[in-house]
């Protein structure tokens, strides 16, 4: 399974994302470096990524919470 880092730099990267979710490239570039979506932007980032499923986006954190 890729990592949060992963999935960001696979969708063009922080500043595409951040478009993308309508969030600051700032913002998505701490995700990226922490790792992990926040819940908040959850509904974003399922709605402008269909393949970011909640049941996905609940895997990655559970993987991340496990490091």
């Amino acid at each position: 399974m890729k990592t949060a880092a992963q999935i960001i730099d696979a969708k063009g990267g922080s500043a595409t994302f951040a478009a993308r979710v309508k969030r600051s490239p700032g913002a998505v570039s701490v995700w990226k470096h922490r790792n992990r979506f926040p819940r908040e932007a959850w509904p974003e980032i399922m709605q402008a990524f269909p393949d970011l499923t909640l049941r996905r986006l609940l895997q990655l954190e559970r993987t991340a919470s496990q490091r």
